[in-house]
Order: C-alpha cells, then structure tokens, then sequence
C-alpha cells in the first residue's frame, strides 16, 4: 500500500496554499483538509477537545469507514451567509440543483475534499461510496491506506499528500498509524499565525457560535430561539446578526497565541522522534521569500516515482507564481494586545528561532 505524505501546521500558515501548489503537479495527489473534515467535532470546532473518532487502530468494516467519511448534519448558515460572512474554504458548489445543501447537510469528504481534485464531486462521491462499502474489515490505517490507493489508481498519481489546517493537534495519532509515512511540519511566526485567525470567519462564526451556546444552553442559529436569552451573544441570532459587529469580534490573542505556542511545540517533539529522512522543516516565511528553492525541496522530499526533472521545473515556476506575500500585521495591534501576545508566543517564536 502507498506511503502517505501529511503536511502538518495549525493552519492559517500557508498550508492552503501549498495544497493548491500540489494540486497542480501531474503525478501528485492532494488530498485537502480530508482528516480534518471527516474527523471534526460535531459540536463545532474544538481541535484541542482530542475528538478524533476515525484516527484509532480500532478494526471497522467497510460500511462503517463509509459512515465517517459520509457523515453530515443540517447548518443553519445559510442568514450569515446571505449577511456576508465568507466560507471560502468550503469547496461544495450549492444550487438548486446540487444534490445536497444546508438544509441536508454536506457530506464530510465532500465539503472541501472532493471539490479540491474533481469537476464532478458528485459523481466521484459516488463511485468512493460503491468502492468503500465493499473494504474488507480491516485496522484504520489500513483502511485509510486502501483509500489513497483507490484515489491514486482513479486519478494515475503517484502519491498523495493529505493536509488538514489543524493537524498539530492530531499528529501523534498520525504517527502511530503510519509510521513509515513522510510529514511536512510547517510552521509560521505564531504572532501572525494569530492575527490570521481573528480574520478566518468560519473559525470565528464557528467559535463564537459554540461560546454563546456554551454560555446560555441556546442555539443561536435558530431563527425560532428567544433572541433575548442569547444575553450579550444576541448579535448571532439570524434576526439581529450584523456582519461589522462579527468582524470586530475577537478571540483573545494571549488564549490563541498560547494554544498555537503550545500545540506546535508538541508537535514538534513528536516528528523530532521520527528518522530525518521522513520529515521536511518548512518555514512559511521562507516559502514567501524564496519560493522557487521552497518549492524545489518541497518537491525533492515528496519524490514521485515518474516524475521527470522537467516536469519538476515547469511545476515549480507554475506553483511559484501563485505564492503572495502578506505583510506582518501583529505590530500594528495595541501595545497591551500585543504584549499579551508575545508572551503567550514565546515559547513557539523561541523553539523555531523566530527571537
């Protein structure tokens, strides 16, 4: 069975992007945000909460790995879409005709994952289904492992390279289940991996709607809730929502620059245990700066069996021109917010030599 690359970070660093990179080599598969989706919380996005159902060694039946892949639940997004909140991330095109929405609920692999590598993610759906269900009962990883070979052999690729944004956090179980695997830990200043999370919305609706629930016992989605019990989180109800008072919502940045800190130096010391040959060190700033030397490692350590030098080059300068800088924003926050921040950070900022 394949050998499996995993790119590791916490998100908002840049991972995004290199997916789409990957997207564009001929002989590579990129598997976006698949862990992720299939494995998120149903409560809302908790990475730190360690609920992780389908990254076990446990034995499943075809049908059951089918059932977390396919899982899905009705969202009650649709006002804040309409009132301007962007879900970019969120692949599936939904219309009048599309065979799921809102109301149905999307599919885990069908969110972000299928709509990254297929023009029809519908009819890819469906043929992953009749090929999944049939999985003999077997360990996950190997289950997994038969998935990425189906996909390989569908799509005449080499190798797949998964990447989930928050993958720090389950890192640990991804080794323990492929421990022959190669990891990409990449990695930005925490400072403005920080920054870059108050401006990510579905991380902000998402965290802001499981506070108020949290906080009042009610559903702040439902346009039939009291908006009255929603205390200081009325804003959140559909009725009242107002897209400037989301965007000036913030998450506090000492709790996120320590949750960051914390989860990349965990990280780091569970790929610092694996032989050096299975792991790429990629710094975002870096990647940013010299993006054609980036990329030409980027490519080295992955190392597609039918990959020619040529093909390499010409993916290269294609990968390169989609690569933008973005400028440091965390100087520009008030001293006392930024002093908060730094020192929840330091640990991270000192461990990848960043101060």
């Amino acid at each position: 069975m394949t050998k499996p690359v995993f790119i590791i970070s916490t998100g908002r660093s840049g991972s995004t992007a290199i997916s789409n990179c990957i997207n564009l080599h001929p002989n590579i598969l990129s598997l976006s945000e698949f862990l992720l989706s299939i494995n998120m919380n149903d409560s809302g996005p908790d990475p730190e909460a360690n609920n992780w159902p389908g990254l076990s060694l446990e034995r499943w039946d075809g049908k059951q790995f089918w059932d977390l892949l396919s899982k899905k639940e009705p969202l009650n997004i649709e006002p804040y879409i309409k009132k301007g909140v962007r879900l970019k991330e969120f692949l599936y095109k939904i219309s009048d005709t599309s065979r799921f929405n809102l109301k149905t609920g999307v599919p885990a692999i069908l969110a972000m994952t299928l709509p990254h590598i297929s023009e029809k993610p519908d009819e890819l759906y469906e043929e992953l289904e009749s090929a999944v269900t049939q999985f003999p009962e077997d360990r996950l990883d190997r289950q997994y492992r038969r998935l990425f070979d189906w996909l390989l052999q569908r799509y005449n690729r080499d190798v797949c390279v998964e990447r989930s944004g928050v993958s720090v956090y389950f890192v640990d179980r991804l080794i323990d289940m492929f421990p022959d695997a190669k990891f990409i830990f990449l990695y930005r200043d925490v400072r403005e991996t920080a920054m870059a999370f108050n401006r990510f919305q579905a991380f902000k609706l998402g965290t802001a709607l499981k506070k108020a629930k949290e906080a009042t016992g009610e559903d702040p989605t439902d346009p039939n809730s009291d908006a009255s019990r929603l205390g200081e989180f009325k804003w959140l109800h559909p009725d009242y929502f107002n897209l400037e008072q989301f965007n000036q919502y913030e998450m506090p940045y000492d709790v996120l620059g320590e949750s960051l800190s914390s989860s990349l130096i965990s990280a780091a010391k569970s790929i610092g245990k694996l032989p050096s040959e299975q792991v790429l060190h990629l710094r975002y700033e870096s990647l940013i700066e010299m993006p054609h030397d980036q990329l030409r490692r980027i490519i080295q350590f992955i190392q597609p069996a039918s990959s020619t030098r040529e093909e390499d080059e010409k993916w290269v300068k294609l990968s390169a021109s989609t690569i933008r800088a973005k400028p440091d924003t965390w100087p520009d926050l008030p001293a006392e917010k930024r002093k908060k921040l730094e020192e929840a950070s330091e640990p991270a900022l000192k461990l990848l030599e960043y101060i």
